[in-house]
C-alpha cells in the first residue's frame, strides 16, 4: 500500500511536466507558424507644395500585410530628386525618422521619396512664390536680322527682387496677336547669362513686337518691346 501511494503521488507532477512540455512544444511551432506583418505601402501625406523660402511636413502612412494602416513614427527614409528646389531638413535628413520636413530653397519642382522596408512612394513638391507684382528687364531690345536671338536675355522678377526667370512665360505679340514666329525660352548657360532668350524662326516680320511675361501665381503681367530689324 505505502508503493501505490507513492506511485499516485508523483503522477501528478509527472502529468504537469508533461504538459508543460507540450504547451513549450506548440509554442515554438506555432513562431515559425504565425509571421510578423510585414509593410505593403506606403502613402505620403502633407500639402506637398511649398511657397519658396518656408517650409512644409509630411507624414507617411504604412499599410501592413495584414490590412493594418497606421502612420509611420520612425523608420523611415527621406530624399529630395533636387535638394537645390526643396530640401529636407532636420534630423530626417541624415537618418531615418517619421514625419520629415520640406524647405522650399528655390522655385521649380522636385520628387520627394518616403522609404521603408524596401518600400517606397513618392510625391511631387512644387516650390512657388506669392506674386504681388511682376517686372521684366530690360523693357526693350533688338533683334538685328530675321531668325536672329535678343543680345540678351530679359529677366522676370516679382515683388521686386526675386529672380523668377526660369519659371516665368513670356508670350510675344504683334498689334494685339500673338504671334508664334517668335519664341522666348529660358537658357541657364545663355551667352549673356541665365535668362529668358527671344529667337524668332526666320519667317516672322521686321517690325514692333510686345514681349509679355506672365507668372502661373498671379494674374499680373509685365511688359518689354521687341524691335526686328530685317537686315
Amino acid at each position: 500500500m505505502a508503493i501505490g501511494r507513492n506511485f499516485a503521488g508523483k503522477r501528478l507532477p509527472l502529468t504537469i511536466a508533461f504538459t508543460l512540455l507540450l504547451v513549450a512544444a506548440f509554442g515554438a511551432g506555432c513562431n515559425g507558424f504565425f509571421t510578423s506583418p510585414t509593410l505593403t505601402s506606403i502613402t505620403i501625406n502633407g500639402n506637398a507644395s511649398v511657397q519658396l523660402n518656408e517650409s512644409t511636413t509630411l507624414s507617411a502612412y504604412g499599410v501592413n500585410s495584414d490590412n493594418q494602416g497606421m502612420y509611420l513614427t520612425s523608420g523611415v527614409s527621406w530624399s529630395s530628386s533636387d535638394p537645390t528646389v526643396a530640401a529636407i531638413t532636420g534630423a530626417c535628413a541624415t537618418q531615418t525618422c517619421g514625419s520629415a520636413t520640406v524647405m522650399g530653397v528655390s522655385l521649380g519642382t522636385a520628387t520627394i521619396t518616403a522609404a521603408s522596408e524596401s518600400v517606397s512612394n513618392t510625391a511631387n513638391a512644387t516650390v512657388y512664390i506669392t506674386v504681388s507684382s511682376l517686372s521684366i528687364t530690360p523693357t526693350s531690345q533688338t533683334i538685328t536680322g530675321l531668325g536672329g536671338t535678343t543680345p540678351e536675355p530679359f529677366i522676370v522678377k516679382a515683388n521686386g527682387s526675386t529672380d523668377i526667370s526660369s519659371s516665368a512665360i513670356l508670350n510675344v505679340f504683334q498689334n494685339g496677336t500673338q504671334v508664334t514666329t517668335v519664341n522666348c525660352s529660358y537658357d541657364a548657360s545663355g551667352a549673356a547669362g541665365p535668362g529668358q532668350y527671344c529667337t524668332g524662326d526666320g519667317t516672322e516680320t521686321a517690325g514692333q513686337y510686345q514681349v509679355v511675361a506672365t507668372y502661373t501665381q498671379t494674374t499680373l503681367t509685365a511688359k518689354a518691346t521687341l524691335t526686328i530689324n530685317g537686315t
